[in-house]
């Protein structure tokens, strides 16, 4: 009997992974994908267009995976600001607890993005995010002062390579394979290091 569509849409999923992750997306060919699954180059066509589509499908669900996180990180930030509770905001112990949980659910898929992206639309993936993380500061910092606090004018460029830097550290424990153990204490060393800078710059 033969394999149902869906069936081997996700094998060529599976597989694809497994060839992705050893070989990088650039150097990864549909040829060695359908060799890998056991089916002829046409057939694997006849499933996905490219190895662009397939390597889209894998890690599409991580991206809105990871705009959920920042949106809702966001929206805390945002409340605890309206609050008048600077304080919290540096507190970041359950924001780390549940974006580590969501990397480590999807850690395959998280790699793929961070390390195998090269030559897709997602090979600066972790630039977007620290852009993404630079607009929401600089939309907060006139606010701040605003409401009375003596935040020093800190040049755009500035703040944007600090963050990217940081980001950049930070998953360094992806790029290694940590386990969670050692990404959890990795996380925490750096957070404090990098909290201790930003709150000496900003002032607060």
């Amino acid at each position: 009997m033969p394999a149902r569509r869906g069936n081997t849409q996700q094998k060529i999923l599976d597989v694809s992974r497994t060839v992705f992750l050893e070989h990088g997306f650039r150097d990864t060919s549909m040829q060695m994908i359908a060799k890998e699954v056991g089916i002829s180059a046409p057939g694997l066509y006849k499933h996905f267009a490219s190895k662009e589509a397939i390597f889209s499908a894998l890690v599409d669900p991580l991206i809105e995976g990871i705009r959920k996180i920042m949106q809702l990180t966001e929206k805390e930030k945002d409340d605890l600001f309206q609050r008048n509770q600077t304080e919290e905001v540096w507190d970041k112990e359950q924001t780390f607890s549940d974006t580590l949980d969501f990397i480590y659910e999807n850690f395959d898929g998280m790699k793929l993005l961070i390390c195998c992206a090269e030559g897709t639309a997602y090979e600066n993936i972790v630039d977007r995010i620290s852009d993404y993380e630079t607009k929401i500061i600089l939309r907060t910092l006139p606010t701040l002062r605003e409401k009375g606090f003596s935040i020093p004018l800190v040049e755009e460029e500035t703040i944007s390579l600090m963050i990217r830097n940081q980001y950049r550290t930070y998953i360094e424990f992806i790029k290694n394979d940590f386990s969670r153990a050692q990404a959890d204490e990795y996380i925490k060393a750096a957070s404090t290091f990098f909290t201790s800078g930003w709150r000496a710059l900003l002032g607060f």
